[in-house]
């Protein structure tokens, strides 16, 4: 399977919160209902910045893809957020990293190892 995993990021104008957040919330269930070829679609919203959003979607292949960037339902959303979006929607493709366990090394992590940084 040949996965693709993107990111969009954007903000919208604050005073239009309410109407963005049922844009959404339509979008997101209509792409679940129709896109058997959309794996994962999840929306965040910054904790520290309301007006600023995260979609992460995944896609079985680009045929997936392509079909989802078709939808009228994308249309729509796209009518409503670009009017009170706030600069341009940032996209990016993403890859996953798929580590090799060396065979050297043993399965147990030691005690005194602890991880350097908060998970984000």
């Amino acid at each position: 399977m040949e996965l693709i995993t993107m990111t969009v990021q954007y903000k919208v104008k604050k005073k239009k919160l309410t109407k963005a957040k049922d844009a959404l919330s339509e979008y997101v269930d209509a792409v679940k209902k129709n896109e058997s070829g959309t794996i994962e679609y999840k929306v965040f919203q910054d904790d520290d910045d309301s007006s600023s959003f995260v979609h992460i979607m995944s896609f079985a292949d680009k045929n997936a893809k392509k079909t989802h960037e078709k939808t009228e339902h994308l249309k729509k959303l796209k009518k409503i957020l670009v009017p009170i979006s706030k600069g341009k929607a940032v996209y990016t493709t993403l890859t996953e990293v798929k580590f090799v366990k060396s065979p050297e090394k043993s399965e147990e992590t030691p005690k005194d190892m602890v991880p350097s940084h908060k998970p984000i």
